[in-house]
């Protein structure tokens, strides 16, 4: 009977359905709504060059093309939207007289176009024009400055050791041959044979001595000698053995392995150098912090770029490339700015030309342009957020900076193959032997003329006494 009841129920409920109004409206996702709000209508970005955010080539079709990280991030967004992606240039008259940044926040103000492809520093000035993306980078600073040069080969016979040593070494040499000097002077003096020896001539065959077992030539000393005198040759003969060793060891990476000399780390460092400026761009305002500056090395490099303002920039970052290679400048940059020159250069040229110091206690956050209270702000915002997580930005920046850290002083590595010896790796003894022969001939000249002198001297006193005698 139940069963019955049950059949009945539900052969019932299409005719129940059909008597009552019965609404389904299943509601999108909001994210959903918004985007496809964007579908199909054009996206109009600003167009300019300033590498390597976005640059622009002309075709031989008339048209252009564009490439740089600016240019993939916003060609992301327009495909992600499935928008349709339009440049509009910048007024190139706004770019010469206000500056790349006032141009491109006059555009977007006068609605010209919905999007700026460029990399601001969102500032309180700056949000009161126009509205500022999630942040998609954060960079370092760093000082790219000009290779350095090699240290002279011809110091390479000194440089295993300090000043230090080199002085401590010199003094213990002197102080042993007269130490030796004397314990043999005074042996003799004391002893049954008491022979008549001068301390000059012990002087002297000390000196032989310890020259003999500093060149590892070898010497001994008579069985005869006292165990004083034996005991201070074996401690000097033990001496010479670290020493030697140490030296011959050091200097032969000396000689094969080039030295650079230090670059430039720190703003202290670069305030104090005689030997490179900085170079800035004034246009984005990084100079501001070295010209406004009232103390310490800021005002210092501050009053160096007013007195050089061929090394203010102006929203040209070749420019500042530039000054770096020819007028040995050092350019204050970004890691971004500084790894792309790095790599561009190395594209033609095999050496590396430039090198960038440790990174700057001064960082920098980098966002794109969006109209102010532009209605779709959110969901761009929402959805480059989903790019930055992604990594997407960080592979095209590698894309465009690839190998740029053979560059970097202390990071290149030996080539592993064996090499000759060249007269430049061995200047240095080369250098020492002419001294050598120089201070011989010298010496030579001057033992001619005593020689020639005492001459003169014995012929005019024989003269004399034949005078005298009368012959």
């Amino acid at each position: 009977m139940m069963g019955y009841i049950i059949l009945i129920l539900l052969s019932l409920i299409p005719l129940l359905l059909r008597s009552v109004p019965i609404k389904f409206h299943v509601t999108g996702s909001p994210l959903l709504e918004e985007r496809q709000l964007l579908h199909g209508r054009q996206l109009r970005a600003s167009a300019f060059n300033f590498m390597p955010c976005l640059s622009a080539t002309k075709m031989s079709s008339g048209n252009y093309s564009y490439f740089g990280i600016c240019n993939d991030i916003i060609k992301w967004v327009s495909e992600h939207f499935q928008m349709e992606l339009i440049y509009v240039p910048v007024d190139n008259t706004d770019r010469v007289k206000l500056g790349i940044v006032p141009a491109l926040i006059k555009q977007i103000v006068k609605q010209e176009v919905d999007v700026i492809p460029f990399s601001f520093v969102p500032t309180p000035g700056l949000l009161l024009q126009i509205d500022c993306s999630i942040p998609l980078t954060v960079e370092d600073y760093y000082l790219l400055q000009p290779w350095p040069k090699e240290e002279s080969r011809l110091t390479a016979c000194i440089r295993p050791f300090s000043l230090n040593v080199w002085m401590l070494f010199f003094f213990s040499v002197i102080a042993i041959i007269v130490f030796m000097a004397l314990l043999t002077h005074y042996y003799h003096q004391w002893g049954t044979e008491r022979k008549s020896k001068s301390f000059m001539n012990d002087i002297y065959d000390h000196t032989l001595y310890t020259m003999t077992i500093i060149a590892g030539q070898g010497n001994h000393i008579s069985a005869k000698a006292n165990i004083s005198l034996r005991l201070v040759a074996g401690v000097w003969c033990l001496t010479m053995v670290v020493l030697v060793n140490a030296y011959t060891g050091t200097l032969m990476s000396y000689l094969t392995v080039p030295k650079l000399r230090p670059i430039v780390n720190t703003l202290e460092e670069l305030a104090a150098s005689s030997e490179t400026r900085m170079t800035v761009d004034f246009e984005l305002g990084k100079a501001r912090m070295f010209l406004e500056a009232t103390s310490g090395p800021n005002k210092v490099i501050g009053n160096s770029l007013r007195n050089n303002p061929q090394l203010l920039i102006k929203g040209n970052t070749l420019d500042g490339v530039k000054n770096v290679l020819q007028r040995g400048a050092t350019y204050f940059a970004n890691h971004l700015l500084v790894n792309y020159f790095l790599a561009m250069d190395m594209k033609s040229h095999q050496e590396c030309r430039m090198t960038y110091s440790d990174p700057i206690p001064f960082v920098e956050y980098y966002s794109l342009g969006l109209p102010k209270g532009g209605r779709h702000n959110s969901i761009i915002n929402h959805d480059l957020q989903y790019l930055w997580e992604n990594g997407l930005i960080s592979h095209w920046m590698l894309q465009y900076t690839p190998n740029v850290d053979k560059c970097m002083v202390g990071k290149i590595k030996p080539s592993g193959k064996m090499t000759y010896l060249t007269l430049t790796d061995l200047s240095s003894a080369f250098a020492l032997l002419g001294i050598g022969i120089g201070l011989s001939v010298f010496a030579f000249a001057l033992e001619r003329m005593a020689f020639t002198k005492s001459n003169r001297r014995n012929k005019i006193r024989r003269k004399e006494k034949m005078q005298f005698y009368g012959l």
